[in-house]
Formats: structure tokens, sequence, C-alpha cells
């Protein structure tokens, strides 16, 4: 609505006043104002009266008589989105089904699954389990889990600002986290609402009693490393993840509204250039805080659960590839790939999952020389479901309805609404596809599975489609 659709009501008519009236007219319609006052008084009066002796009526001899209620339209029943599991429901006969549906011929390639029952741990099914496959993004499971058992759901990444080696100086220290935004409003702000760099410098401003620094100095010492991990390209960088770096706006996207925008070069300068042009101050350099620097201010991401039900279910790699380096550097002391590695074996194995033959070089999946097992991903997750990494399950996408299986399981609809699972895809090689989470069985029993797919010749979609379909039909076994 329009500022003129609510104009002021209460503005003067332009109507044309009348003449004044000779002084004796003024006095004779005083009188009849008087009387007629008088007899308004009197009118007013007795209604109230009148209602008085009603209401006292009413509460001494109430009337009564029947009430007849509308006839009520009450919504159709909602429909659940989620299955429900039952503990007592039957342990379904996976060897009497998955043969024949593994033996699809959309799946022409290594075909690794495992099946197991989420309440006891019994494998139920197994078929090539323990060979060692390109995950693809179902290894952003492995780095949720990692986070989770390490770090916490309610641990938040720091961006921290000190003093400078000069009264004119300060230093932007990089802690890590890539879903910074300018202002408020950004790529990660509908999943993960972060911290803003216009918000780090107010607090700067606000400890040096408003006065803006001529320089900042860009600390990015906390990550050791090359910018790409074993196994990603150069190219890319430029879109399906960026240069990796400990401080970045928008997961360094040009465009803060496209996924996969075009990553900038550099992300961590241009995040100090912004924040020096929010605070005011001249030039933008590297450097590195001094030891003992005092703080003047620190902004953190929004919380670790937050982080993962973002990159879960969008399949970001590159939130991924940061969570998984806060983690390595948590508990190895160091931001490094191989760190990040070295964790990653370590938990899978304090979970019970035997690791032969797995490789960790990102925590994404991007890179095609990762390896997972479809058994090494249950005998994960049944060992997460009993631990502080159980938040997973929670950040898992919904077939049919949410993140990257909102728009899957169209010629599986049984499975909509029962499986839970993370996808994998790589484009480049071609023939890496995954599918890994829960789902539940018509009787009501919660199972665990893995599928992997290397090395198909049929196409993306469908695998994709084929692997909807053997999960969905496990869901409504009645075997």
């Amino acid at each position: 609505m329009s500022l003129s659709d609510n104009a002021d009501p209460k503005v003067a008519s332009s109507t044309p006043h009348a003449a004044p009236a000779p002084q004796q007219g003024r006095a004779r319609r005083r009188r009849a104002l008087t009387r007629v006052l008088a007899a308004l008084a009197i009118v007013v009066t007795v209604a109230a009266a009148g209602g008085l002796l009603w209401q006292i009526s009413a509460v001494t001899s109430p009337r009564t008589g029947t009430f007849t209620a509308p006839e009520a339209y009450p919504p159709a029943a909602v429909a659940p989105v989620l299955a429900g599991s039952d503990a007592e429901a039957p342990v379904p006969d996976l060897a009497s089904v998955l043969p024949g549906l593994l033996a699809d011929p959309r799946l022409n390639g290594s075909l690794s699954a495992s099946f197991a029952d989420a309440l006891t741990g019994e494998v139920l099914f197994e078929q090539e389990s323990t060979t060692p496959l390109a995950p693809a993004s179902s290894m952003k499971v492995v780095t949720a889990v990692a986070a989770f058992q390490h770090l916490g759901a309610e641990y938040r990444i720091p961006t921290t600002v000190v003093a400078g080696p000069t009264e004119d100086s300060v230093v932007l220290v990089a802690g890590g986290d890539p879903t910074l935004t300018v202002d408020g409003e950004g790529y990660y702000t509908p999943y993960a609402a972060s911290a803003s760099l216009t918000e780090l410098a107010d607090l700067v401003l606000e400890a040096r009693g408003g006065t803006a620094p001529s320089t900042v100095y860009l600390d990015t010492s906390v990550f050791t490393d090359t910018v790409n991990a074993t196994g990603v390209t150069s190219a890319e960088l430029a879109t399906s993840t960026a240069p990796m770096a400990p401080i970045m706006v928008d997961g360094g996207r040009m465009d803060n509204t496209e996924k996969y925008a075009e990553h900038y070069p550099d992300p961590a300068m241009v995040a100090a250039q912004e924040f020096a042009d929010i605070l005011g101050a001249a030039t933008v350099e590297e450097g590195t805080a001094e030891e003992g620097a005092a703080e003047l201010a620190v902004v953190h991401s929004a919380p670790l659960s937050a982080l993962v039900d973002a990159f879960i279910l969008t399949s970001d790699n590159l939130l991924a590839d940061a969570v998984a380096l806060q983690t390595g550097l948590a508990v190895e002391g160091e931001m490094t790939w191989a760190a990040m590695s070295t964790v990653h074996a370590s938990t899978l194995a304090d979970l019970g999952v035997d690791t032969t033959g797995l490789v960790f070089h990102d925590g994404s999946g991007l890179s095609p020389d990762d390896r997972m097992t479809a058994k090494a991903f249950t005998q994960m997750l049944l060992g997460a479901a009993g631990s502080q990494a159980s938040s997973v399950f929670e950040s898992l996408p919904v077939a049919g309805y949410s993140g990257t299986l909102e728009d899957r399981f169209g010629s599986a609809e049984e499975g909509q609404g029962v499986v839970r699972a993370k996808t994998g895809t790589l484009t480049q090689p071609t023939g890496v596809i995954s599918l890994t989470g829960t789902l539940t069985t018509a009787d009501g029993r919660q199972l665990i599975f893995s599928l992997i797919s290397n090395g198909h010749t049929t196409g993306t979609d469908p695998v994709e489609t084929a692997m909807d379909e053997i999960s969905a039909a496990v869901s409504r076994c009645g075997c």
C-alpha cells in the first residue's frame, strides 16, 4: 500500500466557513443546546438502568434452550512425512529379494552393497561390501560424524580481530569460517546464518573508541596446506568448490545466489578487503598476529549442527571440506588435509569400523581418489547411532521431500518419506554414484544401508533411479 493510501483523515475541511452570527442568536442556540443535552442525559440514564435490570434478570433467571453447533469441516488427515519405526517389527529376509534387485542391468559397474539392522547391528545382506570404491558425496557423512564426535553440535568457528603491530593497524585472524556474510544476508543465510563482516567491524570500532585503523593485516597462518585436496583439479576450484582458505565470504562465491557460481581465486584476500572497506581502513596486507596481542573483537559461525545440515542437505563441497579441516585442527592441532585424514580414520576405527583400504583425501568426496566401502558406511552409522554423532541422522535428506533427495524417487514413490540418505555423484570421472543412509520397512524395522557404484556406463540418471527403486523395494519388503 502506498503512502497516499494512508493519508491522514484528520485534515481540515475545504468547505468555506459561514459568517459569524449576532450575539443574541448565539444565546438562543446555547439555551436550545442546554435543553437537548438535559433530555439526552435522561435517556442515557433510563437506558443504563434498564440494562442493569436486564443483567440482574439474566443472572437470577437465566434463559435456557437448545444450541446447535454449525457443521464442522475438519481437514483431511495429514499424511506422515517420515515413517515410524517399531522395535518389535520382524527383521526382513533380504537375501530373498536383494540378489535379484542388485542384478539390475543399469548397475553394470562395480557395486558395493551393505544392509544392516539398525537396532541389533546384524548384517542382513552384503555384496562386495569390503571393496574400496570412490564414494563421491557420501563421504560428507564421514565428515559429519567425525565433526560431531570431536567438536559437538554446538561448536562455532571463530573469526577474530586483534591489535596490530602499530596503533594504526589491526589483524584479521582467520579461524576457518567460509560462511561469513558482508551484512548478515548471504549464500548460507537460509541454512546456516553466520556472522557478518559488518558486525565484526562495528565491534572493532567500538573497541578502538570509534577510530578506524589505516591498515588491516590478514593472518591466514592457521591453514598450512595446498588450496586443493589430492585429486581435485584446478578447474574444479572454479565452480565445484573454491580454493581452500581459512576465511571467506559466502564460500568464496562471486554470486552469492548460485551454488555453482564462479569462485574468487583468492577468497581470503577478498574477504579481508571487504572487511577493510567496511571498517574504513585504507590498505590490506598479509601478516601474522603477534603472540599475546589484545583481542578487539570476535564473531562466530552458526553452530556445527547447522553447518552439517547445510553441507549434507545441499551437498556443499567447500563447506564440508572446511568443517573437515576444522576437525583436523581441533584434534591434531593443524589445519591440513593430512590431519583431517588422520582424524577421519581414527574416528571410524573408534566406532568399530574396519578401515582396511579406506582413503580420505578430502571431506567432501569431490576427490575421485577417496575410497570407502559400503560395509564401512554401515558400520560407521551403526556406531554413530549410540554416540555423540547420532545427530547426523537428523541431517540426512528425506526421499521426495528435502535436500538432494527432494526431486528423487519419482519412480519409487513407496520410498518417499521412508528413505533418508546422502547422495553421491561424480561427473568427472563419470561412473561414480552412491546412496547411504537409513530406511524403514513396511513392518516398521529400521535398517542402515549403503550402495556404491563405480565404473558403470549406463549414465547418471539410470543408476540413481535404480538405487532409488532398490531402497524403495526394501522399504516395502514384508519378507
